[in-house]
């Protein structure tokens, strides 16, 4: 399993092989496929493995950044093109924030995770205790996300709301193991990105 996040500030990238596990963290605003490409080249170089040894792929689709989830879900496709037995297990970008937010709070009632979306809008999601979806993804003005019920979390990097937590590279990778041994996989031509709201210029249309 090769799983990647460019769906936020911080690239994450992640390899399971034979039972051993390798993380990558970019600082890269998501902005430079070639670093990722780069990290991912000497994760498979110390695992002694080429792309193609790789079982399945995992993917944060969205919501976030409109460039990096191009880039995360076109680098994904590229691996598996040509490749039917490859998989792809799509994780959407709160719904691991709330994997992170159980495995480090262990929340005790429904909860929401939050993301800023710009332009004072922010993604919201809501979920049970244990991490199942009760609110979809959905855009939230500022006021809305203040005086809405339940604890809520944000991203460490953004920073807006009390509860703040970092999601990494050995969530994803548990993650979307996770999503495979549930079967929870789909081909290259299925993926698809959660945008959510529409890119600024295209709500300027």
């Amino acid at each position: 399993m090769l799983a990647i996040s460019t769906a936020t500030k911080k690239a994450l990238i992640a390899l399971e092989h034979n039972d051993k596990k390798f993380y990558r963290e970019i600082d890269a605003d998501c902005s430079q496929s070639e670093r990722i490409l780069v990290q991912i080249d000497e994760m498979l170089s110390e695992a002694g493995i080429s792309l193609n040894d790789v079982g399945n792929f995992g993917l944060v689709v969205g919501p976030g950044s409109f460039t990096g989830l191009r880039i995360g879900a076109s680098l994904i496709k590229g691996f598996c093109a040509g490749q039917k037995q490859h998989k792809v297990a799509l994780i959407p970008t709160l719904d691991l924030i709330a994997y992170s937010v159980i495995k480090h709070f262990a929340p005790t009632q429904n909860f929401s995770c939050v993301m800023n979306a710009q332009g004072g809008k922010f993604y919201s999601a809501t979920y049970t205790k244990k991490g199942k979806k009760t609110k979809d993804e959905h855009i939230e003005t500022g006021a809305e996300v203040l005086k809405g019920k339940g604890a809520k979390y944000c991203l460490l990097e953004e920073g807006f709301l009390p509860n703040s937590l970092n999601f990494d590279s050995e969530d994803l990778l548990n993650y979307a193991l996770m999503l495979q041994s549930r079967g929870e996989l789909f081909s290259a031509k299925q993926i698809s990105i959660k945008y959510i709201r529409k890119s600024s210029a295209e709500e300027k249309n």
